[in-house]
């Protein structure tokens, strides 16, 4: 008898302890803050682009700003919160923004989506580790394609600002003698999206020159 009450004393002791060690733990912390979503968030971008044309054999620079503004969510038949952002284009010099088009994002405890031009990416996961690779393709129809996380978080300056949490996701990275297609992503930590640069160029095999194709990179000017 004696036996079987030291028996229960020692197993409610362990479990005390058990529960007292999971109500006390830290909760993980997946850093999804990478990639906030709040309605009212508005995030202005200075875009440089290059578009070259080999019919010309020349190449034309445009310069115009980007407005993304989250004006409201909604659920959709999965249950999921979606973000609804309008994006609005303004071409330097110019005192209206134009109107461009409607895109969504949402995300859950362990990765981030955005719906665009009728194609869902998978932008990020979390928690967003340094070498973590993913099929950012894997909900479209577009065909795999292996993101990955460059770095592990590191500080960046960037058009004034001082981010001090930051991480690069290279979306593709495809380079050979006639054709560059290459898209790299830097997201800071409560701010998200703040730079992405764009190549998707052909170039002549003998001398190396770029004879088509286009260029861009975006930055961020103001967020709020």
């Amino acid at each position: 008898m004696l036996k079987r009450i030291f028996f229960w004393i020692v197993i409610s002791s362990l479990t005390w302890a058990s529960c007292t060690k999971e109500t006390t733990a830290p909760p993980i912390d997946f850093q999804s803050n990478f990639y906030p979503l709040k309605i009212g968030a508005v995030s202005i971008f200075e875009v440089d682009s290059t578009a070259y044309s080999n019919f010309t054999n020349s190449s034309v620079n445009y310069q115009f700003e980007i407005k993304d503004s989250v004006t409201n969510t909604f659920e959709d038949l999965t249950g999921t919160t979606n973000y609804r952002i309008e994006r609005y284009k303004k071409v330097n010099g110019a005192s209206n923004w134009v109107f461009q088009l409607v895109f969504t994002r949402n995300k859950s405890i362990r990765a981030a989506e955005e719906f665009i031009n009728n194609q869902r990416f998978i932008r990020l996961i979390f928690p967003p580790l340094a070498g973590a690779v993913w099929n950012g393709n894997s909900k479209n129809t577009i065909g795999q394609q292996e993101f990955i996380i460059e770095n592990e978080v590191a500080a960046l300056s960037l058009n004034n600002f001082n981010f001090d949490s930051t991480l690069v996701v290279t979306e593709i990275d495809e380079q050979n003698l006639i054709r560059e297609d290459v898209v790299n992503v830097t997201y800071a930590k409560n701010v998200g999206l703040v730079q992405k640069e764009v190549k998707a160029l052909d170039k002549n095999i003998s001398t190396g020159k770029i004879t088509n194709g286009f260029a861009y990179t975006l930055k961020i000017k103001s967020f709020k």
